[in-house]
């Protein structure tokens, strides 16, 4: 092993591993903050020595200076965070999809805390993001993430990346997107709960003396559980479309970098 061979290798190995580290941050199950540092680090260093020898034979990092390898180490990092960021940002519109069924259901007060944020959660978001992320894994969504962000590398060669106006509109149509697929998800508990509303409204003026408020309140957690249970197997064929649709989502954001 030549001198110019081990620096060529640690080189690339860096400025790799500074990529994997910025996917690794915010990517769901493997960035949760129950997951300490240490092992985070390991993975990035663990999938970084498998793509290596195929860096060696593909990729030449350019004769730089100390800040331009810094510079190049900060756009290798942002490239990580944007892909993860893409992918948090399809996994958490569950959880949007949640609090959307909690307030038509009557949930909205009912918060648990989330240990990620340590920050109060609708009951129902929590569910359907641990739900998303069962999901998430029973179909491989971590290896076909993992998979895409590999091909980064030969989409996007190290120290080749260009932030262009394409791709802040790109995360903004992702954005979107992601607001399209909670209505999705939480559109038929609005429609029950709707058609119930005026059920209770027609109760109301026939029965006056009926207290509609309370019978209402019940009626509406009966109801919109039954509803959230039929909705269970449409939530996970929409979970698996979603992962494919993330896949398709990186690749098109890497094309335009």
């Amino acid at each position: 092993m030549t001198e110019a061979f081990f620096l060529k290798a640690v080189g690339l190995f860096l400025i790799a591993l500074v990529r994997f580290s910025g996917f690794f941050i915010n990517l769901p199950v493997f960035g949760e903050t129950i997951i300490p540092t240490r092992e985070k680090a390991g993975l990035s260093a663990l999938c970084t020595l498998l793509v290596l020898p195929h860096l060696m034979a593909t990729q030449e990092l350019p004769e730089l200076s100390v800040f331009g390898y810094g510079i190049m180490a900060v756009k290798e990092i942002v490239l990580g965070l944007i892909m993860s960021f893409v992918v948090l940002m399809n996994i958490d519109s569950l959880r949007l999809a949640g609090q959307l069924m909690g307030m038509q259901i009557g949930f909205s007060f009912v918060q648990v805390v989330d240990p990620n944020s340590g920050t109060g959660q609708a009951i129902l978001s929590e569910f359907l993001q641990v739900l998303g992320l069962m999901v998430f894994l029973m179909v491989n969504g971590h290896l076909l993430l993992l998979q895409g962000f590999t091909q980064s590398f030969e989409l996007v060669p190290l120290a080749g990346l260009t932030i262009r106006g394409g791709v802040v509109a790109e995360v903004v149509r992702i954005s979107t997107m992601v607001f399209w697929f909670a209505l999705q998800v939480s559109m038929p508990i609005f429609a029950v709960i709707l058609v119930g509303d005026v059920a209770l409204g027609i109760i109301a003026r026939t029965v006056p003396k009926l207290n509609v408020f309370q019978v209402g309140f019940a009626l509406k957690v009966m109801i919109g559980f039954i509803t959230l249970a039929l909705l269970l197997p449409f939530v996970n064929d929409q979970v698996k479309a979603l992962v494919h649709d993330v896949y398709g989502e990186i690749n098109m954001l890497l094309n335009k970098m």
